[in-house]
This record gives structure tokens, C-alpha cells and sequence, in this order.
């Protein structure tokens, strides 16, 4: 059975690599943290990776753990490279620097809230994954789906673009796992998307 009905393009999207409080394992969200020295590594790895794919176009957040990271890669590139603030990370409102441990001893009604609907519970001073989902639906309309693509980003942005591409239920989003720097890789036609890599690590 063929799915695509027109030309196909690889739309690769990736996580940024490790940034430097990654060992706090905080909520970064809009906060503007820098890639630390291993997620530079990664970030050169990446750059690797992708040196023999056939990428024309690379988009990336404007926070500096991505833009520096999609930098790096498009050294490797003869391409274009297009900052794009709906790829910016979600805002965690509240939640932001702060541990999971740290939001369920000081915000315990809000971090069940966030378990019991985490894609439309919506963070005091900031969004909801609903709000990021739009967020990323107006990008998505305004893509050409005509050369094989870079998305620079975030593990928020990258769950809601699986869920989009995959058609997930909204309880489902926090069950794709983003690590630092992984790989995420379709087959597409613009209407269809095949999943060939989610979540890999090189």
C-alpha cells in the first residue's frame, strides 16, 4: 500500500545537547542556559552526523543551547539556517530552575495537576503544551515540505511534533522520551509522516 502521494522529503528534528545545569535536572523552559563543555562534544557529533545528509534548510529555536548547536552543524553545511521563535522551548512558568522534587514540595496541587493532565494544564506565568502545540501547528502550516530539513530544538517542541506527526493521544505526551541531542527521523510528503527514528542517540 503506498501512503505518500507526492514527492517525500527527510525532516529530521533534534533535542539540543546537555546544557550546563544538567545535573540539577531543573526546568529550563524559556530560561537562556548554555550548552555545557559535553554537550559541545555532542553538538560536534551531531555535526558529524549529518555532514552526509542531504540537508538544504535548518531551523532552530533562538535559545543559545540550540542556535549555537545548529551553528555547529551548519559548519558542516552548505544551507540556510532560520531562527524561528515558535521553536523555543515551553515556559514553565512557575516551574522554571526548579527540580521535580523542589515543584511537588512547593507547588504540590500544581504538580498533580500537571500529572493528571499534562497536556493541557496550563503553568502559572507560563503555557500549557495546548498553547505549545499551537505554537508549533502555525510553523507547521507555513512549512514547504520540499527539501530534506534540520529542526534545532527542544524536548517540549519535539514531543508535540511527534504527537502531531504520530497522531498521539494528549495524555501520551509526556510518554516520548527526548534525550540530549537525540535524533528524531520521518518520511514525508507533507501529509503523511513515517517514523524511521525517534529518540536516537549517536
Amino acid at each position: 500500500m503506498e501512503f505518500f502521494t507526492k514527492k517525500t522529503i527527510n525532516l529530521y528534528f533534534i533535542r539540543h545537547p546537555e546544557v550546563e545545569n544538567a545535573s540539577m535536572m531543573v526546568f529550563n523552559g524559556s530560561i537562556d542556559v548554555d550548552l555545557s563543555e559535553n554537550g559541545i562534544i555532542q553538538a560536534q557529533k551531531l555535526k558529524e552526523f549529518f555532514m552526509y545528509k542531504n540537508i538544504k534548510k535548518i531551523f532552530s529555536s533562538p535559545l543559545k543551547r540550540c542556535l549555537k548547536t545548529a551553528k555547529i552543524i551548519q559548519d558542516g553545511l552548505n544551507c540556510e539556517l532560520i531562527v524561528d521563535y515558535r521553536l523555543q522551548e515551553r515556559n514553565f512558568g512557575i516551574f522554571e530552575s526548579l527540580s521535580w522534587k523542589e515543584i511537588e514540595q512547593k507547588y504540590p496541587l500544581e504538580a498533580l495537576s500537571f500529572l493528571k493532565d499534562p497536556f493541557n494544564f496550563k503553568i502559572k506565568n507560563g503555557e500549557s503544551f495546548f498553547d505549545v502545540y499551537n505554537r508549533v501547528n502555525s510553523f507547521l502550516s507555513e512549512f514547504d515540505f520540499e527539501k530534506d530539513t534540520l529542526i534545532v530544538a527542544h524536548g517540549g517542541i519535539n514531543r508535540v511534533l511527534i504527537k502531531y506527526f504520530m497522531d498521539l493521544k494528549d495524555e501520551k505526551i509526556l510518554s516520548v522520551s527526548q534525550d540530549f541531542a537525540c535524533i528524531n527521523h520521518f518520511l514525508t510528503d507533507g501529509n503523511f509522516f513515517l517514523a524511521k527514528l525517534i529518540n536516537g542517540v549517536i
